[in-house]
């Protein structure tokens, strides 16, 4: 759950890295997450969030 966005669940995925002569290895996709600090219920608290989101946070 470390890895993890707090509001969409977004989580790392696993994938294949191609090169241009077709070798393929494995490798994991991770978000682009961030801590940051809100207020949930009255308390201040760290969340982390993905960078989507925090975008959209910012927008509202």
């Amino acid at each position: 759950m470390a890895k993890t966005c707090e509001m969409c669940g977004k989580h790392p995925q696993s994938g294949r890295s191609v090169s241009h002569a077709h070798n393929v290895n494995k490798r994991i996709f991770l978000p682009n997450l961030r801590t940051i600090k809100t207020d949930r219920g009255g308390r201040d608290t760290k969340m982390k969030v993905c960078m989507k989101c925090l975008k959209a946070m910012a927008k509202q």
